[in-house]
């Protein structure tokens, strides 16, 4: 049975958690920098991409709520010419904010035996008693060097007209937790979040494509690596596919 000492509780949902304070940071610097009068005259761009995520061969029990399973991205951009046919060479930095949540009241959980971590997917009510859960949620923070090969018909000013761009990126897992919402026995509001290693693997990479017209495209990313390094059951050829929206901010 689960022991709640072990693990931090929230009460009524006030404690932020570090993705929420970063998504607000890079809202604001969004905001601030849509305006056109005070844009800097920066030689790249900022963009902030919002999408849906889901998962290919998902394992066993981790059906997702594909609405409620999101990616915030923010990458800093800087295009290379080559040649003068509209073609650039586009190398970025950015974070990745990647959530999903579980469709059926089941969580990730990891343990160590005999000097291998395990990953496994169970239901709440075997983790945590019989509760009534809320939310089941995972997870994960990368930091991401993106790489793309980018068209756009207007040669002369790249932040309006039609853009095509197609390449890939590649990726660090920085952190990975579970967060569980639930009503205690006396009907109170709780959350549960434990941050922890959970079998991941650390390193990914994928092929994204974007299309659009001046600050506004469509983008999407697909992992040709694997999700899990120690996947639990049915997970071994998990990945992720994202498809949303890029915002531009200068």
């Amino acid at each position: 049975m689960y022991t709640f000492k072990k693990y931090y509780l929230c009460h009524r949902f006030k404690q932020r958690n570090y993705m929420k304070k970063s998504l607000l940071i890079f809202a604001l610097i969004f905001v601030a920098f849509s305006a056109k009068a005070q844009r800097p005259d920066l030689p790249g761009a900022l963009v902030f991409d919002f999408g849906f995520n889901s998962w290919s061969d998902k394992p066993t029990g981790a059906d997702l709520n594909w609405f409620q399973s999101k990616t915030v991205n923010a990458t800093y951009f800087y295009d290379l010419p080559i040649g003068k046919g509209g073609f650039t060479l586009t190398p970025g930095l950015g974070m990745s904010w990647e959530k999903y949540t579980f469709d059926n009241n089941t969580t990730l959980v990891s343990s160590i035996s005999n000097g291998q971590r395990t990953t496994e997917v169970v239901d709440l009510e075997d983790q945590f008693g019989s509760l009534s859960f809320d939310k089941s949620k995972l997870g994960l923070f990368y930091v991401d060097m993106p790489l793309e090969i980018r068209w756009y018909a207007n040669r002369d000013k790249y932040s309006r007209g039609f853009r095509v761009a197609a390449g890939g990126k590649v990726g660090v897992l920085y952190s990975s937790f579970t967060k569980v919402k639930f009503q205690d026995a006396l009907g109170d509001n709780r959350m549960l979040k434990d941050r922890k290693e959970l079998g991941f693997n650390r390193f990914r990479y994928g092929l994204q494509a974007r299309v659009g017209w001046g600050g506004f495209a469509i983008f999407s990313f697909y992992e040709l690596s694997d999700k899990f390094d120690n996947p639990p059951a049915g997970g071994a050829d998990t990945r992720t596919l994202t498809i949303g929206i890029s915002l531009t901010g200068f």
